[in-house]
């Protein structure tokens, strides 16, 4: 342990460069045999620090992608946010292989470590990059009922953002539309404030969207409300989404938050949406120049710097 702590740096000591860290098989093979110990609280935490720092500055750094996972498994909470942040940058490009080795007792286990708060919010992020692949989507499709709570999650700003863009990228897959919808309402609930419409509006809206009263707030997060508008605007592209729209009385609440809204790029994403509904469908056309959010998105890498 004290030779780690002194090799990387961790205690001041003169650390070799990080291109020849990354270029030292040895030593990488030595740090992921500390982390190995799971049990020794001390050596495993050290290497778990050392990989996040290293995943953060590598996008081809090889990662025992299933032994991360067997720390989570075997609850080693000493390990959860160090595992949790190496996950986060790894899986922005292992996003297909991740899926494969992930069962639906591991997403069950990640989000309720999220909605536990016994780690930070990485592992939100990870699952939104996991939306990247066809098979993460699927995956987390079977989940959402789970999944959409943590879009409201108070006190933790990265596990909102990260859900909102694991949303966003799952409604990049029209497939995933009619699923989506079917918790539409907790999707647009982040946008909705205390505005107090007309009677006859309220009574068109889903029974969790209306009479909110006047402590209801909107997502303080600008990124958070910009992604929940492209997937309001993505799962719009299908017929029977702007049909819901309509019905329910949809358009009244984007106003709303349309006219709320500061930031110029946010309202005109809301906008975008609400063109969706007011238009005649023969009219729609989804591939106007800058209204298609521009694919999907991964979660940029974090570091954790050793003390």
């Amino acid at each position: 342990s004290s030779g780690i702590n002194a090799e990387y740096g961790v205690t001041g000591e003169p650390s070799p460069t990080l291109e020849s860290v990354l270029a030292d098989k040895r030593t990488l093979d030595a740090v992921w045999g500390c982390l190995k110990e799971l049990s020794n609280k001390k050596l495993s935490v050290l290497a778990a620090q050392i990989i996040v720092n290293l995943t953060s500055h590598s996008d081809t750094l090889h990662t025992n992608t299933a032994l991360l996972i067997k720390a989570l498994r075997e609850g080693h909470t000493h390990l959860y946010n160090s595992v949790a942040m190496v996950l986060s940058n790894t899986s922005r490009n292992t996003a297909d292989s991740l899926s494969r080795l992930l069962t639906e007792a591991d997403v069950s286990l990640l989000l309720r470590l999220l909605s536990s708060g016994q780690e930070q919010g990485y592992l939100a992020a990870t699952l939104g990059n996991i939306a990247l692949s066809e098979d993460g989507r699927k995956l987390l499709c079977s989940h959402l009922p789970e999944i959409i709570p943590l879009l409201t999650f108070p006190g933790n700003l990265i596990i909102r953002r990260n859900i909102a863009r694991l949303l966003r990228n799952v409604s990049m897959d029209a497939k995933n539309h009619l699923i989506l919808l079917e918790h539409l309402p907790m999707i647009v609930y982040p946008l909705v404030g205390p505005e107090e419409l007309a009677e006859e509006d309220e009574e068109k809206l889903p029974l969790d969207l209306q009479y909110l009263g006047e402590d209801k707030t909107r997502e303080s997060d600008l990124q958070t409300r910009t992604l929940i508008s492209d997937t309001l605007f993505q799962m719009g592209g299908s017929y029977k989404v702007r049909e819901v729209y309509r019905a329910e009385g949809y358009y009244e609440l984007l106003k709303c938050y349309d006219q709320w809204e500061g930031d110029d790029d946010a309202r005109e994403r809301i906008q975008n949406v609400i063109y969706l509904i007011i238009q005649d469908d023969g009219q729609v056309d989804l591939r106007r120049e800058g209204e298609l959010p521009q694919g999907h998105e991964t979660q940029t890498e974090v570091e954790l710097v050793g003390s």
